[in-house]
């Protein structure tokens, strides 16, 4: 199922107009994704050039944006944000695992990890 999407004038004139909506981040597995619930459904943001989902690297380039097209508040979808961050653990864990380098003793990542820590 394609995911509908809004583009970034018509929230500025949904804000605008006080439309009835709501506004919501969702965690994204590059960053952070901008949805529109309205009576048409959810909505994705689309980014500037309009042809794909608007994904955001932090919390506070969503909220720049939002105020940008006249939205004052969000809500933060923690249950995706959880998924996701759910997904992105398995699949470090599992590359760790299926890492054909040599194992490194316990001791020696120690040492390593010290020293990175004293050059700071």
């Amino acid at each position: 199922m394609k995911t509908q999407t809004i583009a970034p004038d018509v929230l500025a004139r949904l804000a605008d107009a006080g439309s009835e909506f709501s506004v919501s981040a969702a965690s994204a597995p590059k960053g952070w994704v901008i949805y529109v619930h309205d009576q048409v459904g959810d909505r994705a943001l689309l980014d500037i050039e309009g042809r794909a989902a608007a994904v955001f690297d932090a919390l506070l380039a969503v909220e720049l944006r939002l105020q940008e097209l006249g939205v004052h508040s969000f809500a933060v979808d923690a249950e995706r944000g959880e998924l996701a961050y759910d997904e992105w653990l398995k699949a470090e864990v599992q590359q760790a695992i299926d890492d054909p380098s040599p194992m490194v003793p316990h001791e020696e990542a120690m040492r390593r990890i010290r020293a990175a820590i004293k050059t700071k």
